[in-house]
Protein backbone atom coordinates (compact mmCIF):
# COMPACT_ATOMS: atom_id res chain seq x y z
CA UNK A 1 0.00 0.00 0.00
CA UNK A 2 2.51 2.31 0.60
CA UNK A 3 4.56 1.65 -2.59
CA UNK A 4 1.29 2.44 -4.48
CA UNK A 5 0.72 5.46 -2.80
CA UNK A 6 4.47 6.41 -3.44
CA UNK A 7 3.68 5.86 -6.84
CA UNK A 8 0.27 7.65 -7.13
CA UNK A 9 2.18 11.07 -5.79
CA UNK A 10 4.76 10.73 -8.43
CA UNK A 11 2.95 10.03 -11.14
CA UNK A 12 0.41 13.31 -10.09
CA UNK A 13 3.87 15.99 -9.62
CA UNK A 14 4.18 17.15 -12.60
CA UNK A 15 0.60 17.98 -13.04
CA UNK A 16 0.85 19.96 -10.35
CA UNK A 17 4.03 21.94 -10.26
CA UNK A 18 4.34 22.44 -14.25
CA UNK A 19 2.10 25.11 -16.04
CA UNK A 20 -0.42 23.54 -18.94
CA UNK A 21 1.16 24.76 -21.89
CA UNK A 22 -1.26 23.16 -24.34
CA UNK A 23 -4.45 25.22 -26.27
CA UNK A 24 -8.13 24.49 -25.85
CA UNK A 25 -10.38 25.46 -28.69
CA UNK A 26 -13.85 24.35 -26.44
CA UNK A 27 -14.97 26.77 -23.81
CA UNK A 28 -17.37 24.84 -22.11
CA UNK A 29 -15.53 24.08 -18.78
CA UNK A 30 -15.28 27.63 -18.76
CA UNK A 31 -18.81 28.60 -18.80
CA UNK A 32 -19.21 25.75 -16.44
CA UNK A 33 -17.21 27.70 -13.88
CA UNK A 34 -18.60 30.88 -14.54
CA UNK A 35 -22.23 29.74 -13.33
CA UNK A 36 -21.08 28.12 -10.43
CA UNK A 37 -21.18 31.47 -8.45
CA UNK A 38 -24.54 31.41 -6.51
CA UNK A 39 -26.08 33.37 -3.75
CA UNK A 40 -27.05 31.23 -0.54
CA UNK A 41 -30.30 29.94 -0.59
CA UNK A 42 -31.38 30.34 3.42
CA UNK A 43 -33.98 27.34 3.65
CA UNK A 44 -31.35 25.57 1.31
CA UNK A 45 -29.72 22.41 3.75
CA UNK A 46 -27.22 22.34 0.95
CA UNK A 47 -25.98 25.47 1.98
CA UNK A 48 -26.39 25.15 5.20
CA UNK A 49 -22.62 25.47 5.55
CA UNK A 50 -22.19 28.55 3.99
CA UNK A 51 -25.09 30.24 5.64
CA UNK A 52 -22.72 30.80 9.08
CA UNK A 53 -21.61 34.28 10.34
CA UNK A 54 -18.19 34.76 9.43
CA UNK A 55 -17.36 35.47 13.56
CA UNK A 56 -13.76 34.71 13.41
CA UNK A 57 -11.20 35.53 10.42
CA UNK A 58 -8.25 36.91 10.69
CA UNK A 59 -7.86 40.87 10.58
CA UNK A 60 -11.85 41.14 10.08
CA UNK A 61 -12.97 43.97 11.79
CA UNK A 62 -15.32 42.77 14.45
CA UNK A 63 -18.29 40.29 13.96
CA UNK A 64 -21.40 40.17 12.05
CA UNK A 65 -19.75 39.34 8.37
CA UNK A 66 -22.25 36.69 6.56
CA UNK A 67 -21.04 34.84 3.25
CA UNK A 68 -23.50 35.44 0.41
CA UNK A 69 -21.81 33.69 -2.11
CA UNK A 70 -19.51 30.54 -2.74
CA UNK A 71 -17.59 28.86 -5.47
CA UNK A 72 -16.52 25.19 -5.41
CA UNK A 73 -13.21 24.91 -6.98
CA UNK A 74 -13.55 22.08 -9.68
CA UNK A 75 -12.28 18.67 -8.82
CA UNK A 76 -10.47 18.85 -12.46
CA UNK A 77 -9.16 22.02 -11.89
CA UNK A 78 -8.83 24.79 -14.19
CA UNK A 79 -8.24 22.67 -18.08
CA UNK A 80 -8.68 26.18 -19.98
CA UNK A 81 -6.09 28.06 -17.75
CA UNK A 82 -4.46 28.83 -21.36
CA UNK A 83 -7.30 30.67 -22.82
CA UNK A 84 -6.85 33.01 -20.17
CA UNK A 85 -3.02 33.22 -19.09
CA UNK A 86 0.29 33.11 -21.90
CA UNK A 87 2.44 31.05 -20.75
CA UNK A 88 4.65 33.24 -19.55
CA UNK A 89 2.25 34.58 -16.61
CA UNK A 90 1.80 31.12 -15.83
CA UNK A 91 5.40 30.86 -15.74
CA UNK A 92 5.93 33.86 -13.60
CA UNK A 93 2.58 33.12 -11.11
CA UNK A 94 3.14 29.34 -11.19
CA UNK A 95 -0.10 28.56 -12.65
CA UNK A 96 -1.26 25.12 -13.65
CA UNK A 97 -4.53 23.53 -13.82
CA UNK A 98 -4.75 22.17 -10.13
CA UNK A 99 -2.69 25.02 -8.68
CA UNK A 100 -3.27 28.68 -9.35
CA UNK A 101 -3.19 31.96 -6.83
CA UNK A 102 -6.62 33.46 -5.70
CA UNK A 103 -6.83 36.30 -8.02
CA UNK A 104 -6.41 34.10 -10.98
CA UNK A 105 -9.45 31.73 -9.43
CA UNK A 106 -11.61 34.56 -9.27
CA UNK A 107 -10.72 35.65 -13.28
CA UNK A 108 -11.70 32.06 -14.09
CA UNK A 109 -14.50 31.68 -12.30
CA UNK A 110 -16.10 35.07 -12.48
CA UNK A 111 -14.70 37.10 -15.95
CA UNK A 112 -17.68 39.94 -15.69
CA UNK A 113 -16.92 40.54 -12.26
CA UNK A 114 -13.04 39.91 -12.55
CA UNK A 115 -12.05 40.88 -15.41
CA UNK A 116 -8.69 41.50 -14.43
CA UNK A 117 -5.98 40.80 -12.00
CA UNK A 118 -6.13 43.73 -10.31
CA UNK A 119 -9.76 44.17 -10.11
CA UNK A 120 -9.51 40.59 -8.11
CA UNK A 121 -6.69 41.29 -5.78
CA UNK A 122 -9.17 44.95 -4.84
CA UNK A 123 -11.78 43.24 -3.53
CA UNK A 124 -9.68 40.65 -2.09
CA UNK A 125 -7.58 43.27 0.21
CA UNK A 126 -10.92 44.97 1.12
CA UNK A 127 -11.30 41.79 2.73
CA UNK A 128 -14.51 40.36 0.72
CA UNK A 129 -12.95 37.06 -0.18
CA UNK A 130 -12.42 33.72 2.84
CA UNK A 131 -11.43 30.62 1.91
CA UNK A 132 -12.39 27.20 2.95
CA UNK A 133 -10.11 24.33 2.71
CA UNK A 134 -12.58 21.78 4.00
CA UNK A 135 -15.90 21.76 2.33
CA UNK A 136 -17.33 20.47 5.88
CA UNK A 137 -15.85 23.17 7.55
CA UNK A 138 -16.68 26.61 8.01
CA UNK A 139 -14.96 29.79 6.51
CA UNK A 140 -12.04 30.20 8.80
CA UNK A 141 -10.01 31.69 6.29
CA UNK A 142 -9.48 35.11 5.15
CA UNK A 143 -8.75 35.70 1.42
CA UNK A 144 -4.94 37.10 0.64
CA UNK A 145 -3.71 38.10 -2.69
CA UNK A 146 -0.63 35.84 -1.98
CA UNK A 147 -2.83 32.62 -1.43
CA UNK A 148 -3.22 29.72 -3.82
CA UNK A 149 -6.28 27.87 -4.23
CA UNK A 150 -6.95 23.85 -4.84
CA UNK A 151 -9.59 21.80 -6.10
CA UNK A 152 -12.09 21.10 -3.83
CA UNK A 153 -11.23 24.07 -2.01
CA UNK A 154 -14.27 26.62 -1.29
CA UNK A 155 -14.01 30.43 -2.41
CA UNK A 156 -16.85 32.87 -0.15
CA UNK A 157 -17.67 36.24 -0.75
CA UNK A 158 -18.39 37.84 2.40
CA UNK A 159 -20.29 40.93 3.17
CA UNK A 160 -21.52 42.73 6.49
CA UNK A 161 -24.73 42.23 7.80
CA UNK A 162 -25.97 45.50 8.50
CA UNK A 163 -28.86 47.82 6.94
CA UNK A 164 -26.03 51.10 6.28
CA UNK A 165 -25.33 51.83 2.51
CA UNK A 166 -22.80 49.43 2.24
CA UNK A 167 -24.35 46.29 3.43
CA UNK A 168 -27.64 46.90 1.87
CA UNK A 169 -26.11 47.25 -1.75
CA UNK A 170 -23.88 44.62 -1.06
CA UNK A 171 -20.27 46.61 -1.59
CA UNK A 172 -17.41 45.42 0.12
CA UNK A 173 -16.13 48.06 3.07
CA UNK A 174 -13.73 48.49 5.71
CA UNK A 175 -15.49 49.70 8.77
CA UNK A 176 -13.87 53.83 9.64
CA UNK A 177 -11.18 53.74 11.75
CA UNK A 178 -12.67 56.51 13.84
CA UNK A 179 -16.14 56.26 15.22
CA UNK A 180 -18.97 58.92 14.26
CA UNK A 181 -21.85 59.23 16.17
CA UNK A 182 -25.51 59.38 14.88
CA UNK A 183 -26.97 62.12 16.83
CA UNK A 184 -30.70 62.13 15.12
CA UNK A 185 -31.76 60.10 11.74
CA UNK A 186 -34.47 59.37 9.49
CA UNK A 187 -35.47 58.98 6.07
CA UNK A 188 -34.77 62.58 4.89
CA UNK A 189 -31.35 64.19 6.47
CA UNK A 190 -29.31 62.71 9.93
CA UNK A 191 -27.28 64.94 11.88
CA UNK A 192 -23.72 63.42 13.37
CA UNK A 193 -20.85 64.27 15.58
CA UNK A 194 -17.28 64.55 13.32
CA UNK A 195 -14.74 63.74 15.86
CA UNK A 196 -11.54 66.30 16.03
CA UNK A 197 -8.60 65.82 13.38
CA UNK A 198 -10.66 64.43 10.65
CA UNK A 199 -11.47 66.13 7.91
CA UNK A 200 -15.09 66.28 5.93
CA UNK A 201 -14.07 65.86 2.37
CA UNK A 202 -10.82 65.01 0.66
CA UNK A 203 -8.68 67.53 -0.34
CA UNK A 204 -10.12 68.65 -4.22
CA UNK A 205 -6.69 68.89 -5.12
CA UNK A 206 -5.06 65.36 -4.28
CA UNK A 207 -5.02 63.17 -7.21
CA UNK A 208 -5.87 59.66 -6.19
CA UNK A 209 -5.02 60.06 -2.78
CA UNK A 210 -1.91 62.53 -3.21
CA UNK A 211 -1.05 66.07 -3.55
CA UNK A 212 0.67 68.59 -2.28
CA UNK A 213 -1.23 68.89 1.11
CA UNK A 214 -1.62 65.10 0.80
CA UNK A 215 -4.70 62.68 0.94
CA UNK A 216 -7.15 61.75 3.09
CA UNK A 217 -8.42 58.08 1.43
CA UNK A 218 -10.89 56.41 3.82
CA UNK A 219 -10.21 58.67 6.62
CA UNK A 220 -12.81 61.09 5.34
CA UNK A 221 -16.47 61.73 7.45
CA UNK A 222 -18.04 61.49 3.69
CA UNK A 223 -16.16 58.22 3.06
CA UNK A 224 -17.11 56.61 6.56
CA UNK A 225 -20.78 57.93 6.26
CA UNK A 226 -22.43 55.54 4.40
CA UNK A 227 -21.22 52.77 6.61
CA UNK A 228 -22.49 54.34 9.69
CA UNK A 229 -26.51 55.25 8.28
CA UNK A 230 -28.98 53.90 6.82
CA UNK A 231 -30.56 54.36 3.33
CA UNK A 232 -33.45 56.43 2.77
CA UNK A 233 -36.70 54.26 2.10
CA UNK A 234 -38.94 57.22 -0.04
CA UNK A 235 -40.25 56.32 -2.91
CA UNK A 236 -38.83 57.70 -5.80
CA UNK A 237 -40.36 60.43 -7.82
CA UNK A 238 -39.69 63.55 -10.07
CA UNK A 239 -39.12 65.87 -7.67
CA UNK A 240 -37.08 63.77 -4.89
CA UNK A 241 -35.76 60.36 -5.10
CA UNK A 242 -32.71 59.00 -2.42
CA UNK A 243 -29.40 59.59 -2.84
CA UNK A 244 -26.68 56.67 -3.49
CA UNK A 245 -24.86 58.71 -0.71
CA UNK A 246 -25.29 60.74 2.49
CA UNK A 247 -23.99 64.04 1.41
CA UNK A 248 -22.99 66.65 4.24
CA UNK A 249 -24.44 70.48 3.25
CA UNK A 250 -21.46 72.28 5.19
CA UNK A 251 -17.72 71.48 6.53
CA UNK A 252 -16.45 71.35 10.06
CA UNK A 253 -12.60 72.49 9.82
CA UNK A 254 -9.99 69.55 10.58
CA UNK A 255 -8.87 70.28 14.24
CA UNK A 256 -12.55 71.03 14.78
CA UNK A 257 -15.39 68.76 16.12
CA UNK A 258 -19.25 68.77 16.65
CA UNK A 259 -22.52 68.22 14.85
CA UNK A 260 -22.31 67.82 11.12
CA UNK A 261 -26.20 68.33 9.18
CA UNK A 262 -26.24 65.76 6.06
CA UNK A 263 -29.02 65.13 3.30
CA UNK A 264 -30.02 61.75 2.54
CA UNK A 265 -32.46 62.74 -0.79
CA UNK A 266 -32.68 65.16 -3.36
CA UNK A 267 -34.65 67.55 -2.01
CA UNK A 268 -33.33 67.26 1.42
CA UNK A 269 -29.92 68.34 -0.23
CA UNK A 270 -30.97 71.38 -1.70
CA UNK A 271 -33.34 72.38 1.34
CA UNK A 272 -30.78 72.23 4.09
CA UNK A 273 -28.03 73.61 1.47
CA UNK A 274 -29.86 76.81 1.00
CA UNK A 275 -30.32 77.05 4.91
CA UNK A 276 -26.36 77.17 5.05
CA UNK A 277 -26.47 79.33 2.21
CA UNK A 278 -28.89 82.07 3.27
CA UNK A 279 -27.78 81.55 7.23
CA UNK A 280 -31.06 80.62 8.80
CA UNK A 281 -29.04 77.96 10.22
CA UNK A 282 -28.20 79.01 13.71
CA UNK A 283 -24.67 77.54 15.00
CA UNK A 284 -23.86 77.20 18.21
CA UNK A 285 -19.96 76.69 19.47
CA UNK A 286 -18.25 76.21 22.79
CA UNK A 287 -14.61 77.16 22.70
CA UNK A 288 -11.40 77.85 25.41
CA UNK A 289 -9.57 81.14 24.74
CA UNK A 290 -6.02 81.68 25.62
CA UNK A 291 -6.42 84.65 28.07
CA UNK A 292 -9.22 87.05 28.34
CA UNK A 293 -11.32 88.47 25.33
CA UNK A 294 -11.56 92.14 24.35
CA UNK A 295 -14.85 93.74 24.74
CA UNK A 296 -15.14 95.82 21.29
CA UNK A 297 -18.89 97.11 21.93
CA UNK A 298 -21.02 97.00 24.98
CA UNK A 299 -22.45 93.99 26.25
CA UNK A 300 -26.19 93.16 26.20
CA UNK A 301 -27.80 92.08 29.48
CA UNK A 302 -27.56 88.39 29.06
CA UNK A 303 -23.67 89.19 28.39
CA UNK A 304 -23.87 88.92 24.80
CA UNK A 305 -20.76 90.94 22.73
CA UNK A 306 -21.12 91.67 18.93
CA UNK A 307 -17.79 91.11 16.57
CA UNK A 308 -18.56 93.08 13.25
CA UNK A 309 -15.26 92.89 11.60
CA UNK A 310 -15.06 91.90 7.58
CA UNK A 311 -12.87 89.33 6.50
CA UNK A 312 -11.51 89.42 2.97
CA UNK A 313 -13.76 92.48 2.13
CA UNK A 314 -16.97 90.10 3.25
CA UNK A 315 -19.11 91.25 5.87
CA UNK A 316 -18.00 88.44 9.44
CA UNK A 317 -20.39 88.86 12.20
CA UNK A 318 -20.35 86.25 15.40
CA UNK A 319 -21.55 86.66 18.60
CA UNK A 320 -19.73 85.75 21.83
CA UNK A 321 -20.46 85.44 25.78
CA UNK A 322 -17.86 84.52 28.54
CA UNK A 323 -19.45 81.40 30.61
CA UNK A 324 -16.24 80.48 32.81
CA UNK A 325 -12.59 82.00 33.90
CA UNK A 326 -10.27 79.38 35.36
CA UNK A 327 -6.24 80.38 36.15
CA UNK A 328 -3.77 79.24 34.65
CA UNK A 329 0.16 79.03 34.40
CA UNK A 330 0.16 79.07 30.86
CA UNK A 331 -2.63 81.14 29.56
CA UNK A 332 -2.45 84.92 28.32
CA UNK A 333 -2.39 86.88 31.78
CA UNK A 334 -3.04 84.02 33.39
CA UNK A 335 -6.07 83.00 32.25
CA UNK A 336 -8.32 80.86 30.06
CA UNK A 337 -11.48 81.34 29.44
CA UNK A 338 -14.70 79.53 28.07
CA UNK A 339 -16.73 81.24 25.54
CA UNK A 340 -19.61 80.41 23.56
CA UNK A 341 -20.00 81.31 20.42
CA UNK A 342 -22.74 81.61 17.71
CA UNK A 343 -21.61 83.05 13.91
CA UNK A 344 -24.22 85.07 11.97
CA UNK A 345 -22.03 84.40 9.18
CA UNK A 346 -19.70 81.46 7.84
CA UNK A 347 -16.54 82.92 6.55
CA UNK A 348 -12.78 80.69 6.42
CA UNK A 349 -11.70 80.38 10.10
CA UNK A 350 -14.36 83.24 11.16
CA UNK A 351 -14.43 82.03 14.65
CA UNK A 352 -10.64 81.45 15.12
CA UNK A 353 -9.39 84.85 13.18
CA UNK A 354 -12.24 86.91 15.32
CA UNK A 355 -11.23 85.29 18.60
CA UNK A 356 -7.24 85.79 17.48
CA UNK A 357 -7.48 89.33 16.09
CA UNK A 358 -10.58 91.25 17.26
CA UNK A 359 -10.37 89.71 20.99
CA UNK A 360 -7.06 89.59 21.45
CA UNK A 361 -7.52 85.89 23.23
CA UNK A 362 -7.09 83.17 20.40
CA UNK A 363 -8.88 79.04 20.78
CA UNK A 364 -6.50 77.21 22.59
CA UNK A 365 -4.51 74.79 20.64
CA UNK A 366 -4.54 76.79 17.09
CA UNK A 367 -1.65 76.19 15.77
CA UNK A 368 -2.48 78.76 13.08
CA UNK A 369 -3.44 81.87 14.66
CA UNK A 370 -1.56 81.35 18.40
CA UNK A 371 1.96 80.79 17.03
CA UNK A 372 3.81 82.06 19.97
CA UNK A 373 2.01 79.65 23.05
CA UNK A 374 3.41 76.16 22.34
CA UNK A 375 2.50 74.76 25.87
CA UNK A 376 -1.14 74.88 25.16
CA UNK A 377 -1.01 72.93 21.98
CA UNK A 378 -0.62 69.59 23.41
CA UNK A 379 -4.41 68.47 23.45
CA UNK A 380 -5.29 70.04 20.15
CA UNK A 381 -7.97 72.70 19.44
CA UNK A 382 -10.96 73.57 22.02
CA UNK A 383 -13.21 74.41 19.37
CA UNK A 384 -16.60 72.62 19.38
CA UNK A 385 -19.90 72.58 17.93
CA UNK A 386 -22.46 71.50 20.12
CA UNK A 387 -25.92 72.65 19.17
CA UNK A 388 -27.84 73.39 16.14
CA UNK A 389 -31.15 74.44 14.80
CA UNK A 390 -32.58 74.00 11.52
CA UNK A 391 -35.78 74.02 9.54
CA UNK A 392 -37.16 69.97 8.95
CA UNK A 393 -36.22 69.83 4.88
CA UNK A 394 -39.08 67.57 4.94
CA UNK A 395 -42.14 67.95 7.54
CA UNK A 396 -42.64 71.49 6.53
CA UNK A 397 -43.66 70.51 3.24
CA UNK A 398 -47.20 70.20 1.50
CA UNK A 399 -46.35 66.33 1.26
CA UNK A 400 -44.51 66.33 4.69
CA UNK A 401 -47.27 68.20 6.53
CA UNK A 402 -49.94 65.03 7.19
CA UNK A 403 -46.98 62.81 8.29
CA UNK A 404 -45.94 65.62 10.80
CA UNK A 405 -49.43 66.14 12.20
CA UNK A 406 -49.98 62.49 12.52
CA UNK A 407 -46.48 62.03 14.50
CA UNK A 408 -47.55 64.93 16.72
CA UNK A 409 -50.38 62.89 17.90
CA UNK A 410 -48.01 59.90 18.37
CA UNK A 411 -45.36 60.64 20.91
CA UNK A 412 -41.67 61.62 19.57
CA UNK A 413 -39.51 58.63 20.77
CA UNK A 414 -36.63 60.82 20.13
CA UNK A 415 -33.02 60.96 21.77
CA UNK A 416 -32.08 62.76 24.38
CA UNK A 417 -30.80 66.34 23.31
CA UNK A 418 -32.70 66.11 20.05
CA UNK A 419 -36.16 68.13 19.95
CA UNK A 420 -38.51 67.97 16.88
CA UNK A 421 -41.00 70.72 17.48
CA UNK A 422 -43.30 73.33 15.83
CA UNK A 423 -43.55 77.48 16.42
CA UNK A 424 -47.00 78.57 17.37
CA UNK A 425 -46.83 81.49 15.38
CA UNK A 426 -45.17 80.46 12.08
CA UNK A 427 -46.47 76.66 11.66
CA UNK A 428 -42.51 75.89 10.77
CA UNK A 429 -41.02 72.31 11.89
CA UNK A 430 -37.52 72.92 13.35
CA UNK A 431 -35.03 70.70 14.79
CA UNK A 432 -32.80 71.27 17.87
CA UNK A 433 -29.95 69.51 18.48
CA UNK A 434 -27.75 69.63 21.38
CA UNK A 435 -24.78 67.55 22.70
CA UNK A 436 -22.26 67.57 25.58
CA UNK A 437 -18.68 68.88 25.03
CA UNK A 438 -16.06 66.28 24.58
CA UNK A 439 -14.53 65.42 28.41
CA UNK A 440 -11.31 67.05 27.64
CA UNK A 441 -12.92 70.59 27.95
CA UNK A 442 -13.84 69.73 31.49
CA UNK A 443 -10.29 68.22 32.43
CA UNK A 444 -8.11 70.61 30.33
CA UNK A 445 -9.99 73.59 32.48
CA UNK A 446 -9.85 71.44 35.85
CA UNK A 447 -6.16 70.41 35.38
CA UNK A 448 -5.06 73.78 34.61
CA UNK A 449 -7.18 75.59 37.59
CA UNK A 450 -5.98 72.80 39.94
CA UNK A 451 -2.09 73.48 38.78
CA UNK A 452 -2.30 77.72 39.00
CA UNK A 453 -4.19 77.55 42.57
CA UNK A 454 -1.31 75.36 43.66
CA UNK A 455 1.09 76.90 42.87
CA UNK A 456 -0.14 80.62 44.27
CA UNK A 457 -0.57 78.59 47.12
CA UNK A 458 2.75 77.85 47.71
CA UNK A 459 4.38 81.17 46.90
CA UNK A 460 1.77 82.67 48.28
Amino acid sequence: AVITTAQLCISLAPSITQPLNSKHSSLKQFSFCRNRWRPLRLNSAADEVTNVPVDHIPGSRGEGYIVTKTHDIPLEGFPLLSNSFDPSDQERLQLDSLNVTLPAALMLLDPEKYPTQSRARKVIRQRAICLCRNSNSKFDELGKVIARVYPGDRIGYQQRVGNDYYSVQGTPYRLPAFDVPVIFEDDHMAIVNKPAGIVSYKNSDDNQGGGSRGGHGRDTLLSALPAVLKPSNIPTSDDNYPMKRPQPVHRLDRPTSGLVVVAKTRAATVHLSQQFEFRKAQKTYMAILNGSPQQTSEATEDGWNLIDHDLEEKSAITQWKVLQTVKSLHGNNGVLTLVELRPKTGRYHQLRRHMAWVCRAPIVGDATYDEDNLRLRKRGLFLCSNEIRIEHPYYNTASGREEWRQMKKDRLNLDEGCHLEEDEETGIVTLRVRIDLPKKFASFLRHEGARANKFLNETG
